[in-house]
């Protein structure tokens, strides 16, 4: 049976049913993603259309608050995330972040890797797949941010090593940044070794530190 528990700022989060882990921090889940992927990720990121690459898709959270703020801001979004256990659509309905149809629609986009229009300004790829095994090469230099939204590196290290990071690396165009909420010396390490500027920013609601990880531009 899936657990639904609310986070300090009202906002609704579910445990994942395998690892026993949250998909979002209980300090916040909207306040959270706001903060780290919004704001010191798409918001860091130059005008214009936007390709994202989330890593752990979830709820679909960070990919409605993405939309959200595109419409906003008039910005094209290229949208595209790698998830192997994704929410059930019933189960992301009830987290009732919003009313909104775009959220509903983001969730009826199928897991075949292929590009889907969703709202007024954007598209939206989903890849059902094991971040460890999935193919990067047609992805390279694609992207402008990536949301690296794993579970944390103590319930799951393997995603958050130098091999993996050296694949976000390799997906970025130059400039491009990666954010995330975990800012562990194992995770910095990581990605400084395979050749990110790693920059340490205050972290969401109340936490320490997050970090934003930049591929240098090329001169």
């Amino acid at each position: 049976m899936t657990e639904f528990l609310k986070t300090a700022d009202g906002s609704m989060t579910v445990r994942h049913p395998v690892l026993g882990e949250l998909y979002h921090s209980d300090r916040g889940a909207v306040g959270e993603a706001e903060h780290v992927y919004i704001r010191a990720g798409f918001d860091a990121v130059s005008a214009g259309e936007a390709a994202v690459f989330e890593v752990g898709f979830g709820t679909g959270l960070n990919a409605w608050l993405t939309f959200r703020r595109a419409a906003e801001t008039g910005r094209r979004v290229d949208y595209r995330a790698i998830e192997l256990y994704p929410v059930e659509r019933e189960d992301a309905g009830r987290l009732n972040y919003t009313t909104e149809p775009l959220f509903e629609q983001l969730h009826e986009v199928p897991w075949d890797g292929a590009l889907h229009e969703v709202g007024a300004g954007g598209g939206l790829t989903k890849y059902r797949a094991d971040l460890l095994t999935f193919d990067f090469t047609p992805l390279a230099g694609c992207f402008d941010v990536i949301y690296f939204d794993a579970f944390a590196p103590d319930a799951q290290p393997e995603l958050w090593s130098a091999e993996v990071m050296e694949r976000m690396f390799s997906i970025l165009r130059p400039g491009g940044v990666l954010v995330t909420y975990s800012a562990k010396g194992t995770v910095k390490q990581a990605l400084r070794a395979v050749g990110f500027e790693v920059v340490r920013l205050p972290g969401a609601l109340g936490k320490r530190h997050m970090v934003r990880a930049v591929k240098p531009s090329v001169e």
